[in-house]
Formats: structure tokens, C-alpha cells, sequence
């Protein structure tokens, strides 16, 4: 295996101090942290154009800016990002997702509110100017809607999400166009218990101006490893494109597996105390629990068996269940020695190698749970081009330089093709 290569900077002893100073508040190392402002910036530069193959290039020309709502750790931005959309405001309550947000998609302006709260006004203050987003996406919550969720209550707040989200699109589509709005959730969504709660909000976007349109779509079935049913409900602008018409994408011929996607990769770190992230194998995220139950020992766990929500074994040669891990129910490993790694999950969302996620081992079990898939993001917002017309992203010329990190190991490598 090909090592990892460094880099050498000369500092006096004051600059050598500041940086040790800086990066002991955010509770890193200094090559950690040098690491992470570096690659930043680097990013910002070039216009953080690390392509999976998957996706095309959008340089060179304008990309229509968005709004993001519950933008989550960012999986759906990257999908857009991919398409030639580019997020100008993202925002989320949950503080290690906006974290990991920024460090990701450093060109957009990522900030922590409660969406009840946000007005087109406030937008504006945070953009700089009058803020005028192409469209509109992310997805409340699901928590409330699903039907994993046996503690149910009829006064859940979270149920009002959805009425907040049409709301400030309404005003923002009064004051200046909206072109499309894309909302993600669970197909519990659509189930008897929240059908009324369903078509009032769906009301309410169509009162925005909205022809809106909902599919029930499998992330397995747009080369996302993964069984991950969910409903995307997308509304076009009835006044600007009276004659457009959204179609969910068609789904591929391939189902990837497990196999295909994490297999011969190295064993992950067990999560302890003052680890290292730059430390470890293939990636920063490639970190796992601690194994202690005893079920993890003699071979007791086998290919596909589970028991309860808290230990299901994957299959080599079939696709994952969902990735959604409440309460560390991460899955087990198809060898049925210790459960996924956040990297390994994060492959089975379709994340791209450079992409990290942030904060503790209960906080990234908690992102990468939420995300949408960035590879099925992108299906869905090629759909979207189609339907509004929209020129198709620039594709990166043949033979031109790759600004891609190259992985660290070649399990990595052809995830995307």
C-alpha cells in the first residue's frame, strides 16, 4: 500500500505556538487541524470541485443557488453540488450538523436557527443582499413520521415542521420567484395516522403557487447500496413553468451490494478517549464501537440473521438495510465481528471519499443516519433539470486533471463508477 505522503512547513517558534493554541480549542491536534484548514481553503479556491464520477462538473457558468432547510451533514447539497446547483444558505438546529455542513460545502453560508423563526428579512441579513434562491430543499425530521417510531404523540412539534417549511417558502416565492422546492421524509408521511396533517401541508404549498408532484422512491434502486424507501414530494413553479412537468428519475439496471462497496477495506479503530482522527486507516471517519457484547464473539452472528433493531448482520452480496441507527444500533459487519464503521456506513450513503463528518462517535451514528444519499440527491435533481429545462452541468473534460484526493485504499476507489 502506497503511503501517505507529508508536508513540510517551515515556522518561526511564535507562529509554531499560535498554531498550537488555535488548534487546542477546537480540541485538536495541530496537523489535525492544519489539515482541515488547509484542505478548506483549498477547496474554496477551486471551487470544492471533488467529482465523483457519478456526477458532472458545474464550473464555468452560473449555478442556480438554493436555499437548504434541514440541510442535515449536507448528502442532498452534494447531490445538487453534483448536478450544477450550488447551496448559497444552509441551515439546521442541530449544531454538529451545521459543523459539518461548513467544513464540507465551505462556499455556502451555513448557520444554526430554528426554521418557525427564519423570514425572508432574516435570510437576507445572512446572505449580504437580498437573497433570491433558484429553489428550495431538505426535509424535516423524520422521527416523528415513522412508523420504527412506536411512541407516536399527536402534540409533537416536530409535526409542524412541514407547515413552517411551506410558510417561508410561500413568502420567499411572493417576494421574488422560487423556481422548484424539494422535500424529503419518510414514507410513514403518507401513512393513515398523519394523512390529514399529509394534505394540509401539501395544500399549503400548492396555495404557495406550486404544482407539486410526490414519489415514493428506493435508494437501492439509483446505485445507493442501501434499502432506503422514501417519499420526495417536488413542487414547480405553476406561473413560471405553467407547462413543466416533474417525472421521478427512472431507476438503474444495477443493485450494488455490500460487497461491492466496503469489502477489503482495513479494520476500523475501536472509539476510545483521545484519539486521533488523522491517525487512522483510509479515513477520518473510519472509527467503530467497541465490540462487548459477547454476540460479537465464537461466530455467533451470521450473514442476514438479526436480532431485534439492535444487532442485524449484513449481507455480503445483497444490498444494507436502511442506514438509520437510533440509539448506536449501528449494524454488524457481514463477518459478524464488530459493527460498521462511520466510513463504512458512510460509503453504503454513497458520501464521496473527501467528505468527514464531524463531531463525537454518538454525533456522527447520528449524521450519517440522517442523510440522504448524495448519489440518489443527484438523480433527483438531474429530474428537476430536466423538468425545468435547465442546461446540463459541464462534464470534465476527458484526460484533464482530477482535483480529487485519491483514497487511501482501493476498496474506495471505484465506488462512484
Amino acid at each position: 500500500m502506497e503511503r501517505d505522503s507529508k508536508l513540510m512547513i517551515r515556522l518561526s517558534a511564535s507562529e509554531k505556538a499560535l498554531l498550537e493554541e488555535t488548534a487546542a480549542e477546537q480540541g485538536l491536534k495541530v496537523a489535525s487541524w492544519a489539515r482541515r484548514v488547509l484542505l478548506r481553503g483549498a477547496k474554496a479556491e477551486m471551487g470544492s470541485e471533488d467529482t465523483p464520477a457519478y456526477g458532472l462538473n458545474g464550473s464555468g457558468r452560473a449555478r442556480p443557488e438554493l436555499l437548504s432547510l434541514f440541510c442535515g451533514p449536507g448528502g442532498l447539497d452534494e447531490g445538487f453540488r453534483q448536478a450544477g446547483f450550488r447551496t448559497a444558505l444552509a441551515t439546521d438546529i442541530d449544531k454538529d450538523c451545521v459543523a459539518t455542513f461548513r467544513h464540507n460545502h465551505p462556499e455556502a453560508k451555513t448557520f444554526t436557527a430554528d426554521i418557525a423563526a427564519l423570514t425572508p428579512r432574516k435570510l437576507d441579513r445572512i446572505y449580504g443582499g437580498e437573497f433570491a434562491p433558484f429553489g428550495v430543499i431538505g426535509g424535516p425530521p423524520c422521527q416523528s413520521f415513522s412508523v420504527s417510531n412506536v411512541h407516536q404523540k399527536d402534540d409533537d412539534p416536530r409535526h409542524n415542521l412541514p407547515l413552517a417549511y411551506a410558510k417561508l417558502l410561500k413568502a420567499l416565492n411572493r417576494r421574488r420567484p422560487i423556481s422548484f422546492f424539494l422535500f424529503e421524509n419518510v414514507p410513514g408521511l403518507l401513512g393513515p395516522r398523519h394523512k390529514e396533517r399529509y394534505l394540509r401541508f401539501k395544500e399549503e404549498f400548492q396555495l404557495a403557487g406550486f404544482k407539486v408532484y410526490e414519489a415514493l422512491l428506493d435508494a437501492k434502486d439509483y446505485g445507493v447500496p442501501q434499502e432506503r424507501p422514501r417519499v420526495f414530494i417536488v413542487g414547480i413553479n405553476a406561473k413560471a413553468y405553467p407547462g413543466a412537468e416533474w417525472l421521478p428519475p427512472p431507476p438503474g439496471d444495477e443493485v450494488r451490494t455490500v460487497r461491492d462497496t466496503i469489502a477489503g477495506l482495513p479494520e476500523p479503530v475501536h472509539n476510545a478517549k483521545g484519539l486521533d482522527p488523522e491517525t487512522f486507516p483510509v479515513h477520518p471517519n473510519h472509527w467503530c464501537l467497541v465490540p462487548k457484547s459477547r454476540k460479537f464473539g465464537n461466530a455467533n452472528l451470521k450473514e442476514g440473521q438479526m436480532f431485534g433493531r439492535s444487532f442485524r448482520t449484513l449481507r455480503w452480496d445483497a444490498p444494507s438495510w436502511v442506514v438509520a441507527y437510533g440509539h448506536r444500533e449501528v449494524h454488524v459487519h457481514p463477518r459478524g465481528h464488530r459493527r460498521l464503521s462511520i466510513y463504512e456506513a458512510m460509503l453504503l450513503q454513497t458520501f464521496p471519499h473527501q467528505y468527514e463528518l464531524l463531531g463525537n462517535m454518538t454525533a456522527q451514528v447520528r449524521l450519517v443516519s440522517e442523510a440522504v444519499p448524495p448519489r440518489l440527491g443527484f438523480s433527483i435533481a438531474e429530474s428537476i433539470r430536466k423538468a425545468l429545462g435547465l442546461p446540463a452541468a459541464r462534464q470534465e473534460r476527458k484526460g484533464a486533471t482530477s482535483r480529487r484526493k485519491e483514497p487511501r485504499h482501493p476498496a474506495t476507489a471505484d465506488l462512484f463508477t
